[in-house]
């Protein structure tokens, strides 16, 4: 059988969606998604390499490396918490609203690893 889009719950050959309320939701995440696509993606390559050259000054200055990786993983835990975004081949596995829970767990990880680093920063004052 072939399954719902959004849910994952089976349907017919002919449907794409279960529901209508799958098919609004499956919408409304495509549109936010092609609105917000550029801004999500600089705000995310951002606060990688700002992880990742806090990494690198950690080394070198204690504090300006964990402040980097403290701000890099807050901006991009918070990001993909709020807006998540997972990729087609996610989406084409897993189905959307299960691609979309995979995405903020993830999400979770960078913002412990943010507070983490915050925790680091505070006691390398």
């Amino acid at each position: 059988m072939k399954k719902c889009g959004y849910c994952a719950k089976e349907i017919s050959y002919h449907d794409m969606y279960c529901c209508d309320d799958c098919e609004k939701l499956a919408n409304d995440y495509y549109h936010r998604r092609v609105k917000l696509q550029k801004l999500l993606s600089v705000a995310n390559i951002v606060g990688t390499c700002s992880i990742a050259l806090g990494i690198f000054l950690y080394a070198m200055t204690n504090f300006v490396g964990a402040l980097c990786m403290t701000l890099g993983g807050f901006s991009v835990g918070l990001i993909t918490i709020l807006l998540p975004t997972p990729t087609e081949n996610m989406v084409t596995k897993h189905k959307l609203k299960k691609a979309t829970k995979i995405v903020r767990i993830a999400g979770f990880v960078f913002l412990a690893f943010g507070i983490a680093s915050l925790i680091l920063l505070i006691t390398k004052i």
